[in-house]
Formats: structure tokens, sequence, C-alpha cells
């Protein structure tokens, strides 16, 4: 039960860096996506964040409104729409990563580097451990 709390803990400090900037965890998440993965559908967006593709629509309306996210017509598929990450979103998204960062160091920095090291090689250990769990449903 311990690590639901710690989760609990951390996305609430995730939730309160992101306020300033007006943006909510699943809008933060979706620029982050897009950073990464450059233009994408709506589609493969939702299934990245295991929601439905309708819910997307909603925070993507708010950040195109922010200016942050641009829709754009597919050059194979005139009906398929990709999103793709704005400058205004690459600039918001590097501040946000900047001072989450920071934040998030000010948990961990109590840590030694061998202890770090070492918390990584559990995490890594758990989540292998729950995909393959997960695979054998």
């Amino acid at each position: 039960m311990q690590i639901f709390r710690i989760r609990k803990k951390l996305r609430n400090i995730v939730v309160k860096n992101l306020q300033p900037y007006g943006l909510t965890s699943p809008q933060f998440f979706i620029l982050m996506i897009l950073k990464r993965e450059g233009s994408i559908k709506s589609t493969q967006l939702a299934d990245f964040l295991t929601v439905k593709p309708s819910a997307i629509t909603v925070f993507v309306d708010k950040l195109v409104e922010m200016d942050y996210v641009k829709r754009q017509p597919s050059e194979k598929d005139r009906r398929v729409i990709n999103l793709e990450l704005k400058k205004g979103g690459e600039e918001i998204l590097g501040k946000v990563l900047a001072e989450h960062n920071q934040l998030m160091g000010k948990n961990f920095n109590t840590f030694s580097e061998d202890e770090m090291q070492d918390l990584l090689m559990k995490l890594d250990r758990l989540e292998k451990a729950a995909d393959q769990h997960l695979l054998e449903e």
C-alpha cells in the first residue's frame, strides 16, 4: 500500500506544479507525448493515456485554445486529423519540466547516488514483473 501513498503524494506535487500554468495532469502528459512522438492521431493519443477518444477531444480543445497544440489534416487521408505540438507548447513544456525536475529532485536528494541506483533497479524489476504478470493474464 505504501507505493499507492507515494504515488498519490507525487501526483499531488505534479498537480500543484501545473496550476500556475493552467494545465491539468492529462494535458501535461499530452504535451509530453506529442513532444516525444511528433504528429499523432487522437486515437493513438487515447491509447497512450488509456482513455476513450472522446476524452482526448476535451483535453486537446483546451490545448488548442491555449495555442499549445494544433490539429493538422493528414496528407494521406484528409479524414484523419493529426495532433502536433506548437512552438508555444514546446516552450511551456520546457518551463514546466524544468520546474518539475527541480521539485522532484528535492524529493530524491536524500538518497546517495548508490541508493538512487538501487531504487531505480528495484523499480525497474517491479515494472518488469508487472509487465510479465499482465502478459500471463
